[in-house]
């Protein structure tokens, strides 16, 4: 019947597409492409969920990120999206101020979170190079606050891996950094076992073009990374694995984003029980950002579509904290109004769609779980790949990995060039009067400190004390970034700008 309708045209030419992994999808699936692997939700290897049922109260942390310079203005912005149903942070810190939050002391720190019930508010870190010196300071923060360490969450966003491939940092000190991260992971699991230490920004990959199966692919090699580096520290299988966070992006494909989360949990699941951690320790928490590379500039309205579906792909998928980018996010702007939009995003579809009230709601439908399956496997053999070259950080430092991102990006930009991938508001149906918000001035660089009373010997509680004593951050490291890994802007070559016409506009 099918063959009669197309009347002469290649069935998989014309009904079959492929995912830029190269996974087939439709245009039909059946109980015949059911793999059954996905189990019970709460049970390894959680490919429906880590639990059995969600919190019909709070099923997923609504997480607000915050990168502006000036503490004050920081915090305004949180004690108001906290205010309007925000439950958990993402803190970006940057001394300078130019990456995030001009944060030299803990004072500085104090300043942002002040007013913040740390007792019951996550807070998730991204310090890039400076992770051992801000989680000391969080960590006095949160005694200061009166918090009991015993029952405060979030993550301190060490990092130090996925640093060096990204910002071309001297490999040399890798050791030395990933010998910190082991000591936090070892103090938490010792003082604040509801904190990860380690966070895999999978995202990196994501954001510079890559495609899903090499994003989860990332994910599990940099996991397996820090859980060795962790059980050399002495800490056990089960400590180690519940030290790490996955911070993972999704674009406004949702049924892929469903499968990307799940088949991420089958894959870490099985990572962690071969390496000897209980099924309840192979359990993988997972925080998801709406993805920047989709954000178009020109048409930054269309941008809360795309947040919206990747928000309810997030949620579907089972994801543990999430992130909502605001609309205007290519603009530079990000100002109240879009951040109220972002974080009311994640309200409706906790509170009027009730997306968190059925644990796996796609789970069962044949074309999610094959997606799923064969996702998990792409990612898998990818995975083997990079342990075949020596690890994450050899394929990472050695130029291949790059290479695999710089031609994935090519051919993905390649296909929005060609009209084979289409953007909504960019390259097709346009709105030629959608004039955006006028771009917000450019931040100067924050005061850099230039002096460090942060001890030269690493300790967990030397440098704790040392925070709590006012120690000053020293100057960010010098990097050398690598284009190969650098963030791209997908409707970037695209958008003309105001009342010119778009490229693709056929009116």
């Amino acid at each position: 019947m099918a063959d009669k309708a197309l009347r002469g045209a290649d069935f998989e030419k014309t009904l079959v597409r492929k995912t830029a992994s190269g996974i087939a999808r439709g245009p039909l699936r059946t109980a015949e492409d059911d793999p059954r692997t996905a189990g019970q939700p709460g049970q390894f290897p959680f490919v429906r969920g880590i639990q059995p049922q969600n919190d019909r109260h709070r099923p997923w942390h609504i997480t607000q990120s915050y990168a502006m310079t000036d503490p004050a203005a920081a915090n305004r912005a949180i004690l108001d999206d906290l205010a309007g149903g925000a439950s958990a942070l993402l803190l970006y810190l940057d001394p300078r101020g130019r990456y995030g939050i001009a944060v030299h002391t803990l004072a500085d720190l104090k300043r942002v979170l002040r007013g913040v019930d740390l007792s019951i508010v996550p807070v998730l870190l991204q310090a890039r190079p400076l992770n051992a010196a801000y989680a000391a300071m969080m960590m006095a923060c949160w005694r200061d606050f009166g918090c009991d360490l015993k029952a405060v969450s979030g993550a301190l966003g060490f990092s130090p891996i996925g640093q060096t491939i990204r910002h071309g940092m001297d490999p040399a000190d890798l050791p030395e950094k990933l010998h910190r991260t082991a000591q936090f992971a070892r103090f938490c699991a010792d003082h604040a076992p509801g904190v990860s230490t380690a966070i895999i920004t999978s995202s990196l990959i994501h954001e510079a073009g890559g495609d899903d199966a090499l994003e989860l692919a990332f994910a599990a090699a940099g996991g397996l990374e820090y859980f060795k580096v962790m059980r050399r520290a002495g800490m056990s299988a089960n400590e180690a694995a519940k030290a790490i966070l996955f911070s993972l992006s999704l674009d406004a494909d949702m049924p892929l984003g469903i499968a990307k989360l799940r088949a991420a949990r089958r894959l870490w699941a099985r990572v962690t029980s071969a390496c000897g951690a209980s099924d309840e320790a192979c359990a993988m928490r997972i925080h998801v950002g709406t993805s920047k590379r989709m954000m178009s500039k020109m048409a930054p309205y269309t941008n809360t579509l795309r947040t919206s579906t990747a928000a309810f792909a997030a949620v579907l998928g089972g994801a543990q904290y999430i992130s909502v980018e605001p609309h205007d996010l290519a603009l530079g702007t990000q100002d109240r109004h879009a951040r109220r939009l972002a974080r009311n995003t994640q309200i409706i579809l906790q509170e009027e769609v009730q997306a968190g009230t059925v644990i796996d709601p796609a789970g069962g439908a044949y074309a999610i779980e094959k997606l799923t399956d064969d996702l998990a496997h792409a990612a898998w053999a990818t995975f083997q790949d990079i342990e075949r070259r020596g690890g994450l950080i050899k394929a990472g430092t050695s130029g291949w990995l790059g290479q695999i991102v710089r031609a994935q990006r090519e051919a993905r930009l390649e296909n929005i060039r060609t009209g084979k991938q289409k953007l909504v508001g960019v390259t097709d149906f346009v709105q030629k009067d959608e004039c955006p918000p006028p771009p917000s001035q450019p931040v100067a660089d924050g005061e850099t400190a230039q002096t460090s009373t942060f001890p030269a010997r690493f300790s967990v509680d030397g440098f704790i004390e040392a925070a709590t004593d006012g120690a000053i951050l020293a100057p960010h490291i010098k990097t050398h970034p690598n284009a190969d890994f650098a963030p791209v802007n997908l409707c970037a070559p695209f958008e003309k700008t105001c009342n010119e016409q778009p490229v693709g506009d056929q009116s």
